[in-house]
């Protein structure tokens, strides 16, 4: 299927959720309401959960305290945080059962992304909660590919554990997820420079503009794998993109090639999303 045709697929790329529409609407108007917001979102239980589940894993600039409503949410994190956190918490109600897909083990090493990223912004000064929602939301073009191709070889292996998926994809396919996620981060509205982070995620290098983030997007997402491939000494350090951490200033980068870079998700933490 060329790129153009799957893009064109209204039923392969999930479309943005009423209730959602509806807060997103709300957050942009010259005044909120809060009240409105907040109704809006306790109105579905599992958006709700999500949300929750969401702010207390990102942390979006609050309090060490859980957070257990969403109306303590919506306080705390400020109108542009919210914004983010619902449409982030609503990709994981966007895709339920994709064949061939073990969406815990996905949405798992999604989370696990989104914190190494949110933790690299907060140290480059860049904004903690858009680095978490472009982590979070970098797989989903893997998924609608799935969803559309189910049986091509280069969508066979586990997004979480093949660090060769992407040239893969581009020698069977001419393109790759990378591509497929942007489009969906557009179709859902999210924000110019998230869009453009997935779409360079595995060629930082390029594109227009500020490439601090699709950098902090590839340092993520190697870290995270190198976590699932188990690797360590020399190979470790050999395959390490120094460069790229180089090209935006980042220093200390021997955290990301420790065990303890981040709280590792576990399976219970990310079951809300799958």
């Amino acid at each position: 299927m060329k790129l153009q045709d799957l893009l064109a697929t209204d039923a392969l790329i999930p479309s943005l959720p009423e209730v959602v529409s509806q807060t997103l609407a709300e957050l942009q108007n010259e005044e909120p309401d809060l009240r409105r917001v907040n109704q809006l979102l306790s109105s579905e239980v599992g958006l709700t959960v999500r949300v929750l589940r969401l702010a207390n894993s990102a942390r979006y600039g609050a309090s060490s305290a859980r957070i257990g409503t969403v109306d303590a949410a919506t306080a705390l994190l400020g109108l542009q945080a919210t914004r983010q956190l619902v449409q982030a918490a609503a990709v994981g109600g966007a895709f339920k059962g994709v064949p061939g897909v073990d969406m815990v083990e996905f949405w798992r090493y999604s989370l696990d992304v989104a914190k190494i990223a949110q933790s690299l912004a907060d140290e480059l000064r860049q904004d903690p909660g858009l680095a978490f929602t472009a982590g979070l939301l970098h797989g989903t073009g893997d998924l609608i590919l799935k969803m559309a191709m189910p049986d091509r070889p280069c969508l066979q292996p586990s997004f979480v554990t093949d660090d060769h998926r992407y040239e893969a994809q581009l020698a069977e396919l001419g393109y790759a997820y990378p591509e497929v996620g942007a489009a969906f981060a557009t179709r859902w509205m999210f924000p110019d420079r998230l869009v453009e982070a997935l779409h360079h995620q595995c060629d930082p290098g390029e594109g227009a503009g500020d490439k601090t983030l699709s950098s902090l997007l590839y340092l993520s997402c190697w870290t995270a794998r190198a976590h699932e491939l188990d690797m360590d000494g020399t190979a470790l350090f050999d395959s390490f993109p120094h460069g790229v951490a180089q090209s935006i200033g980042l220093e200390d980068t021997q955290r990301l090639r420790d065990e303890q870079v981040i709280n590792w998700t576990p399976p219970d933490e990310a079951r809300d999303f799958a």
